[in-house]
């Protein structure tokens, strides 16, 4: 891998981390769709650079409707046998994570 290219990375993961704060501020604020905004230029800049989203990053986001999924405001969590169920509230998709 070429220097510039690994450049341009740090700056994508850079700029994906702000994007990402600025995403879960207005999701808590209450402007969803800003919030969604947000999350979609997150997935095009982690596309267009080849980043990988870290994990705590991808179980906040919806694949489907690319809402921020904040519990109790924009998503539903449960725990159910040994897994922990996130219901988006916006589209209706399930993601699913073990928890043992």
């Amino acid at each position: 891998m070429n220097q510039r290219k690994k450049y341009m990375q740090r700056i994508a993961r850079e700029r994906i981390k702000i994007l990402y704060e600025l995403a879960q501020n207005e999701a808590m604020n209450g402007d969803e769709e800003l919030a969604r905004r947000y999350v979609d230029h997150i997935l095009n800049l982690s596309r267009k650079y080849n980043v990988r989203l870290p994990g705590y990053m991808k179980m906040r986001i919806c694949k489907k409707c690319h809402s921020f999924l904040l519990p109790g405001k924009t998503a539903q969590v449960r725990l159910k046998k040994g897994k922990v169920v996130i219901k988006c509230l916006k589209c209706g998709t399930y993601k699913r994570y073990p928890y043992r």
